[in-house]
């Protein structure tokens, strides 16, 4: 019987602490008036919901039948205009961070904090910077503050990136790989040199697309937001080539949490005060368990 006891106890905290498993987010897809393929623009707003950085966690359904998709990357774009000459046609520009600039006057550096709103895939970064008519700096990307010592007072050193920054050329970082960021240090070494005058800094994700079939007036949502999904193993992967990239674009209408997780969000408090209180059970009961057992040893001694 006691043994039963803590099962059921040791059920009961597993059960409390277990995250619940669904889609935190969805989205409507625009109705389309004809059967065919059409492209999907993952934007920098869309991708800031997944929660795997491969997009293992995006699902298409209309009602509750999966629909298969192909995911395609670096598409032709048309949301971004080049007109500066740095080749962005295949870019999407991700809302402006905001940027604090400190002076390490100890170290000769500067230092630029990088705030975006959300957990964007950054690819490119683009700097506007101002001072000098002649200027060459050595400069560096990190996640880490690099005004942070560590315990043997060292200024930790992290570096994503290294690159040079020099007058007569706009300075444009290349990111490489599956790079989520919500927070970035950009350091520029001075050395004897007055700082560089940071006007502005402008970041891009390279586009990505999903092309799948849909049928006229019939409605479909995209999901996303699920942790330790694998990507979905479609046949359509299979005909890639097969599909023009000059299908249409349709549109997604604003993404919105799902209600289950409103509710899930809602009750996080409560539910941390349960587990609590039931760890707080189990302790007792363990010590209860173990004051019977030694007396039961006594006994029979």
């Amino acid at each position: 019987m006691k043994f039963k006891l803590f099962i059921f106890f040791l059920f009961l905290i597993i059960w409390t602490a277990a995250p619940a498993q669904s889609f935190k987010w969805q989205a409507d897809l625009e109705k389309v008036n004809a059967n065919g393929f059409y492209k999907i623009a993952l934007s920098p707003q869309i991708l800031s919901k997944t929660d795997n950085t491969d997009l293992s966690d995006i699902r298409i359904f209309e009602k509750d039948k999966e629909i298969a998709y192909l995911i395609r990357k670096i598409a032709d774009s048309i949301y971004l205009k080049d007109t500066t000459g740095l080749k962005l046609a295949h870019y999407t520009a991700i809302p402006a961070p905001s940027v604090t600039v400190r002076a390490d006057k100890v170290n000769q550096r500067t230092i630029v904090q990088i705030d975006f709103k959300a957990n964007y895939q950054v690819d490119k970064i683009i700097l506007n910077l101002a001072g000098f008519r002649y200027y060459r700096r050595n400069a560096w990307l990190t996640e880490i503050n690099p005004l942070i010592r560590d315990k043997k007072n060292l200024y930790l050193e992290d570096r994503m990136v290294n690159f040079i920054i020099s007058s007569g050329k706009q300075p444009v970082i290349e990111l490489s790989g599956e790079n989520r960021y919500k927070k970035l240090f950009l350091i520029i070494d001075n050395e004897d040199s007055a700082p560089l005058l940071i006007k502005n800094i402008r970041a891009y994700q390279k586009n990505i697309e999903l092309i799948t079939y849909l049928e006229k007036d019939k409605r479909f949502v995209i999901k996303t937001g699920q942790q330790n999904m694998l990507l979905p193993r479609y046949d359509l992967s299979y005909f890639n080539d097969s599909i023009s990239n000059a299908v249409p674009f349709i549109g997604v209408s604003g993404f919105k949490m799902q209600a289950d997780q409103e509710q899930v969000r809602d009750s996080s408090s409560i539910k941390k005060s349960w587990m609590w209180t039931a760890i707080g059970l189990l302790i007792l009961f363990l010590g209860y368990l173990s004051y019977f057992m030694v007396k039961d040893m006594q006994r029979k001694k």
